[in-house]
């Protein structure tokens, strides 16, 4: 049954750890799929309007619809606050909040920068960071984002990560990669942190 649900799920679908996915912008014909994950939470990092048929969705569903806007890291000298990412975690680390989904446009690069921060306050290493944060973008990582992401400092949420026990959080193994991207994870090229400008 869950590859059914799968083929219907939004464009770069998955699971963070069991009650965090993330996606691109869910198509209408994708909120069938999304009902039977039962989500609590969804949290938008753009600012594109939900068409009605979400709008329905969410209230139809008693979804809880937070709008938190991320910036593309595309300038330089135009960086996400801490105060806007430290947001958007600590939503991820309230369980209270799951199933919770977490979306952009593309599901690339603001969610991508979004799962990284995350998997930085679980303890993950730098190397496979990055590594996942490339499977996702592909084929148009941003250095920009594995600069911002190299940088985030994870203890300013320390206390809470350390209280809700967010290092032992696992997935639930019911979403696998499609095959094409495995394929694709195992020809890419050795980790590689950014350098710091």
């Amino acid at each position: 049954e869950s590859e059914s649900v799968q083929s219907e799920l939004p464009v770069n679908f998955g699971e963070v750890v069991k009650g965090i996915y993330r996606s691109s912008f869910p198509y209408p014909w994708n909120l069938a799929a999304l009902k039977k994950l039962g989500l609590k939470t969804i949290i938008t990092l753009v600012d594109e309007p939900y068409p009605q048929s979400h709008v329905m969705f969410v209230k139809e569903n008693g979804i809880a619809h937070h709008r938190i806007l991320v910036q593309a890291n595309k300038d330089p000298n135009v960086k996400i606050p801490d105060s806007v990412m430290c947001r958007i975690l600590e939503l991820l680390l309230d369980r209270s909040n799951h199933p919770v989904l977490v979306h952009c446009n593309k599901g690339k690069h603001r969610t991508g920068c979004v799962v990284a921060c995350f998997r930085k306050l679980q303890g993950w290493d730098s190397c496979d960071v990055i590594e996942e944060y490339l499977r996702y973008a592909f084929p148009k990582p941003r250095l920009l984002d594995e600069n911002y992401i190299d940088r985030f400092d994870p203890s300013q949420l320390h206390q809470l990560a350390q209280s809700s026990g967010v290092k032992t959080w696992q997935s639930s193994g019911l979403f696998k990669m499609p095959p094409e991207e495995q394929d694709r994870d195992k020809d890419s090229p050795d980790c590689h942190v950014p350098p710091s400008l």
